[in-house]
């Protein structure tokens, strides 16, 4: 596997006090061929279920009559997300802290999620920028139907980090792309300071999302078919908001009597 960095100097002037310049890790020809192939073949797969969607897909809910309602999943924008894991939503995590998170996650993931993801995230778990002291929390399936795009954003909630916001937290998606890019098609990840990634199968980028505005241009393939790619996102343990007990992520307000 080739790597490569690129750093842009500075952020969108337009937002600087609150974004940082895009950091890009690419890493080309991942995997040999049979393992590419496997990998992609159980992509689909999952994308080919049907009630793929589920609350984790944008996690809202809303009260009604005094009863909790999740939704499924709504309209946040034209790109489809199926969410395999995250770890976040598990019954456990907010019982962590920085120093139990890494291992509990670890044994998550080894006893639940599918064995060929589960190798896809071991094997980045020491690439640079990557160490082993931050946490792979969440993986979705990509998909960018014909004609959709996804517009500038960053990545993450600020509800997740101990940090002053989310922007100055260690954190990263790594994207792995299943196509080819086309001349003219469109599908580039892009940053408003003008970087552009042409996505090449078997190939990943890591992206600092969380404070990097970003976005992908829309998908206009002449054979009309979607972009696929998955997302792992990843936090250095430190960085987490994790108190050991969900009591004491409570807030405790005194009234004046």
């Amino acid at each position: 596997m080739d790597v490569t960095e690129h750093k842009e100097t500075k952020p969108h002037k337009h937002w600087a006090d609150i974004t940082a310049p895009l950091h890009v890790y690419k890493y080309s020809n991942v995997y040999d061929n049979s393992f590419y192939k496997l990998l992609k073949d159980t992509v689909k797969s999952y994308l080919d279920r049907p009630n793929k969607l589920t609350y984790l897909t944008h996690r809202t809910s809303f009260t009604h009559n005094d009863k909790r309602h999740h939704i499924i999943s709504h309209k946040q924008n034209t790109r489809e997300q199926e969410v395999i894991y995250d770890l976040t939503a598990e019954k456990g995590w907010w019982n962590q802290t920085s120093d139990t998170v890494v291992d509990w996650s670890w044994n998550i993931l080894k006893n639940s999620i599918h064995p060929v993801f589960y190798h896809h995230i071991n094997y980045f778990k020491d690439k640079e920028p990557i160490d082993k002291n931050w946490v792979p929390h969440r993986l979705h399936l990509n998909y960018l139907p014909y004609q959709s795009y996804l517009h500038t954003h960053t990545d993450m909630a600020d509800q997740f980090f101990n940090t002053p916001n989310k922007q100055t937290a260690r954190a990263r998606s790594l994207t792995f792309y299943l196509h080819d890019h086309v001349e003219g098609q469109g599908g580039e990840l892009y940053s408003l300071s003008g970087y552009i990634y042409e996505p090449k199968q078997n190939e990943a980028i890591s992206i600092n999302g969380n404070c990097a505005i970003h976005g992908v241009n829309s998908n206009m393939s002449k054979d009309k078919k979607p972009r696929l790619a998955f997302t792992v996102r990843w936090v250095h343990k430190d960085d987490l908001y994790l108190p050991g007990s969900p009591e004491k992520s409570m807030w405790s307000i005194d009234f004046p009597v």
